[in-house]
């Protein structure tokens, strides 16, 4: 499939994800905080941003490269941590390691993701960061960092504005716990994205594989 063609914007696959996916997965995915006004407003902060065009300058070659911590990447953006991907789709966090390598632009894997270090290294190439909510306990965080270096992770990236879990009311409503709970509400829900729940079949429920 053309993704280009059959989905020519982010809002094309916007809705195409959230086909593919069970309700309790969108939810997740796509809910934040409380009446999510610091998420609209990030959109509208988007939104805002305005590219002023220079032209009659002369032949040249468009660059989108740029240099980040000390590496060459060929695009200025890359694959930002999103916790228990591999919910949201199977084996997502090795998925995304491949492309990102293939593409040379970092991923960066969650400290939450359903995939350890160890599992995702193998695939990430020179592309691999690490996201990392400091846990009070000096050992388990000293222990949690070497593991992500030895498995090729190179860029640690540091979460400190979360002191409390988020209250995210779109996800108390499609009743989704962790760690997850196959209620009846639930497995209607997988049984009617039967690509998902196949899937899903063959990796397990998943679980915040780092932390274990």
């Amino acid at each position: 499939m053309d993704l280009d063609v059959s989905h020519p914007s982010l809002d094309d696959l916007r809705a195409r994800a959230r086909w593919r996916v069970p309700y309790f997965v969108w939810e997740y995915l796509d809910s934040a905080t409380g009446d999510e006004t610091s998420h609209h407003l990030n959109r509208v902060a988007l939104d805002a941003i305005r590219l002023r065009p220079r032209v009659l300058n002369g032949d040249f070659t468009p660059d989108l490269g740029t240099h980040l911590m000390g590496r060459d990447y060929p695009l200025p953006f890359g694959m930002a941590p999103v916790g228990m991907s591999g919910l949201i789709w199977p084996d997502a966090e090795r998925l995304l390691a491949r492309v990102s390598a293939k593409s040379s632009i970092p991923y960066c894997l969650s400290t939450v993701s359903a995939k350890t270090p160890e599992q995702v290294g193998p695939h990430i190439g020179e592309q691999g960061w690490f996201q990392l909510y400091p846990p009070r306990d000096p050992e388990v965080r000293r222990d949690m960092l070497a593991r992500a270096e030895g498995a090729g992770f190179h860029t640690l990236i540091l979460t400190v504005d979360v002191p409390v879990a988020s209250r995210r009311e779109r996800l108390r409503k499609a009743r989704l716990s962790n760690p997850m709970r196959m209620t009846p509400r639930i497995i209607v829900q997988a049984a009617m994205r039967p690509t998902w729940a196949l899937n899903m079949l063959s990796e397990g429920i998943p679980h915040l594989a780092t932390l274990e």
